[in-house]
């Protein structure tokens, strides 16, 4: 008869796969898929180190201990045999089965002197679900348990496949809860500080939880969005159906990677821009209130994956133009008209003091030429811009080029974020009205307003996103990333299978 607890883990994703059935399981055609675009990384994804895990047992190799072990299938003998076992895994995972393993008092997790207990019944079960979580079930398949009838040398069995079960479920849990890759190692446009796990304190969980789910369930994914994406791949896989099904399959595994790098739950009041989407939205008590058209940056400025905080937002701002915009962009209109910064309104210093444009000796050093644009209805941030501190230099601003909004692939910024209605942007994550906000940009001066509170923003990539519709919609892969991550999802998975 199977494990009760076994049945019960299975329970854990009944309220996701419920949704297919739902409003929420609905779903939108995908966009067109337009060509990958290039993507600036390595070709190949560094996966992490492995080793074998090397067991020293300390204060149980007495003579006595020896002979009255218990023999063939008792604690102290399998511990004994887990020292003669080569078993190769990630560095640090191995390095937490060594501190729990070597010590005099540790205790076996799966086996008992019968084989495998209840608890190594329940972890199976919720390995062999793996796929549904949008994970892969090789990567967490281990050689079939020891049974004292077919196995010659039980001990050493049992030893086995007591190390190979705490390897899985510790590279399974630390999967689910930060993602498989690090997305940091992919290219530059990722910038995320992965989410720890102490991997020695959750195997001591594991020994001591009563219930398997009581010590794993902080570890899995929670939040709707996750539920809804888990209930996706289970309808396409199962269907068949869905535009072009392996392309959306992919489209939602990955965003199911991604997600996982983000935090389990988001809070209730956050903005989130998704980049193939060109979409903003501000999001309170768990609704999104607010939605508007977005920027981003083209292919050789992309904007970057990554969260940060909003602290500020600034009106009337001035731009300092980035010295590659000076080079690249102004360069070439001053050789053929040297007014051409002073016409436009631009201000331009050498060295701290400033001068014409025309009088500039354009071949020195770019680092010693500052060029800025005045606020006003002209300026390139528009009237305002809202400030996250983060090393990409990346914020969301208005702009005074609002026929770009009108377009469908909106890649024309340097990696900032335009917004198409900045002014209720502002108001809502200062907390106040859009009144308010159009009296200090008529105001006409450059001010600095901190928000009351301070909001997460999470300058996100999904391709495959469930929207407040409650349907999955898919975009396109703009940049070319789904297919970085699907890559290097696929050489972490070979690594595993190494011996």
């Amino acid at each position: 008869m199977a494990d009760k607890s076994a049945s019960r883990l299975k329970l854990t994703l009944v309220s996701v796969l419920a949704l297919v059935a739902s409003g929420i399981g609905a779903r939108a055609e995908p966009q067109s898929v337009a060509p990958a675009a290039q993507a600036s990384a390595a070709q190949g994804y560094a996966v992490p180190e492995r080793r074998l895990v090397h067991i020293t047992r300390s204060g149980d190799d007495s003579v006595l201990s020896t002979l009255f072990d218990g023999g063939a299938g008792s604690p102290a003998k399998i511990m004994r045999e887990m020292g003669g076992l080569s078993l190769q895994m990630n560095s640090d995972i191995a390095a937490s089965l060594e501190a729990y393993y070597s010590q005099p008092k540790s205790k076996l997790i799966w086996v008992d002197a019968k084989g495998p207990n209840a608890r190594a019944r329940q972890a199976l079960a919720l390995l062999q679900q793996a796929d549904d979580w949008g994970l892969t079930a090789a990567d967490y398949a281990i050689a079939p348990a020891p049974t004292r009838q077919n196995s010659a040398d039980q001990s050493k069995a049992m030893a086995t496949f007591e190390l190979s079960l705490s390897n899985k479920m510790l590279m399974f849990l630390q999967d689910n809860f930060r993602g498989r890759i690090d997305p940091n190692k992919l290219s530059n446009y990722y910038d995320f500080k992965r989410k720890p796990v102490d991997l020695q304190a959750t195997l001591a969980r594991l020994a001591a939880a009563p219930d398997l789910m009581s010590a794993v369930d902080r570890f899995m994914p929670s939040s709707p969005k996750f539920a809804q994406l888990a209930a996706e791949l289970h309808w396409l896989r199962n269907s068949g159906q869905g535009g072009d099904t392996t392309v959306n399959i992919n489209k939602v595994t990955v965003a199911m990677e991604e997600l996982r790098w983000m935090p389990q739950e988001f809070p209730d009041r956050y903005v989130f821009i998704n980049q193939p989407a060109y979409m903003a939205y501000y999001t309170e008590n768990g609704d999104v209130t607010l939605s508007m058209k977005a920027v981003i940056g083209q292919q050789d400025h992309q904007t970057n994956f990554f969260d940060a905080t909003i602290k500020t937002v600034e009106f009337n701002p001035d731009w300092g133009v980035p010295q590659s915009i000076i080079k690249n962009e102004m360069l070439p209109h001053l050789k053929k008209d040297p007014s051409y910064l002073d016409r436009e309104g631009y201000k331009v210093s050498v060295n701290g003091k400033s001068m014409p444009s025309a009088k500039v000796d354009w071949t020195q050093p770019l680092e010693n030429i500052a060029v800025v644009q005045p606020p006003g209805a002209d300026n390139a941030l528009g009237q305002l811009k809202i400030l996250f501190p983060n090393p990409h230099a990346i914020y969301m601003h208005d702009t005074p080029a609002r026929g770009k909004f009108a377009s469908q692939d909106r890649m024309f910024s340097h990696g900032c974020v335009r917004l198409e209605n900045p002014r209720a942007m502002a108001a809502a994550v200062l907390k106040t009205s859009l009144d308010s906000v159009s009296q200090e940009i008529a105001a006409g001066e450059k001010k600095d307003v901190p928000v009351p509170e301070e909001i997460p923003v999470y300058v996100s990539y999904f391709t495959a996103w469930p929207t407040a519709d409650g349907i999955i919609h898919y975009y396109d892969d703009i940049y070319g990333r789904d297919a970085q991550t699907l890559n290097a999802i696929t050489a972490t998975s070979a690594s595993r299978a190494t011996l």
